[in-house]
């Protein structure tokens, strides 16, 4: 009984580390998305910006 006792605190172990693992590549993951959709909207915006600053420029 000890010994199975054991594998199952190992397995509890284990478990526990894949699970922490696998929240810590989902919050790296999410923090990239996150990172690359503000730079998209940030860029987006400045190019919104030139072309209007283009658009007001140009003759009418």
């Amino acid at each position: 009984m000890n010994r199975i006792q054991m594998l199952l605190s190992q397995i509890d172990c284990i478990d526990q580390m894949i699970t922490v693992k696998i929240e810590n590549e989902r919050n790296a993951m999410n923090d990239e998305f996150f990172t690359k959709l503000v730079n998209t909207h940030q860029k987006v915006s400045l190019a919104e910006k030139h072309f209007h600053v283009k658009n007001t420029c140009s003759p009418s």
